[in-house]
């Protein structure tokens, strides 16, 4: 997927412009707008246009959109407006989904981003209720800076020792995550 606009957020002197505040809900939100329009079509060159030209909607539409409103369901509705505008001028084709497995695959997709979003409150609600040293042992191991057996060196553990513990520790936050979700009533 090419991104029709910036992979980086506006900097700091960007703050407070329109322009900048909404490039940036965007670009925080893009793989999930995607991956709701991917659902919604047979090919993965249709959702690349499709994802084009919603994004060009997007920013045209920018100033109807209520800031103290989900960004991403805003931006799911005019998405499933532009897989519906392409399905019409594609009706020709032999391959396509009607409307009304459209509609479920985009409602399932909501429902699948905002499940991912609770699942990583609940995580860092989790994450927190970890001691300070299983905290930061997760993070020297998932950081993406240094390979187990480097992490391990520092510790002055064996490798196999760090993989137990971090058996252990996910085995918690995957625990604790579900009861998270749980008590919100999410489906698993």
């Amino acid at each position: 997927m090419s991104d029709p606009i910036p992979t980086e957020p506006p900097n700091e002197t960007d703050k407070g412009d329109p322009g900048s505040e909404f490039v940036s809900l965007i670009v925080q939100h893009r793989h999930a707008l995607y991956a709701f329009i991917a659902k919604q079509l047979a090919h993965p060159a249709d959702a690349e246009d499709v994802f084009q030209k919603t994004s060009v909607v997007l920013w045209s539409k920018m100033a109807d959109f209520d800031s103290g409103g989900s960004f991403f369901h805003w931006a799911c509705g005019i998405a499933f407006n532009e897989v519906r505008n392409h399905r019409r001028t594609q009706a020709r084709n032999r391959l396509h989904f009607d409307s009304e497995l459209s509609e479920l695959l985009a409602e399932e997709s909501m429902a699948e981003e905002e499940l991912t979003l609770a699942r990583l409150q609940a995580l860092n609600r989790c994450m927190e209720q970890l001691s300070p040293r299983q905290q930061q042992i997760m993070r020297r191991c998932y950081d993406g800076t240094s390979t187990i057996s480097e992490v391990a060196s520092k510790l002055g553990r064996s490798r196999d020792a760090l993989y137990k513990q971090l058996a252990r520790l996910r085995e918690k936050l995957s625990d604790c995550i579900r009861g998270h979700i749980a008590a919100e009533d999410f489906v698993l």
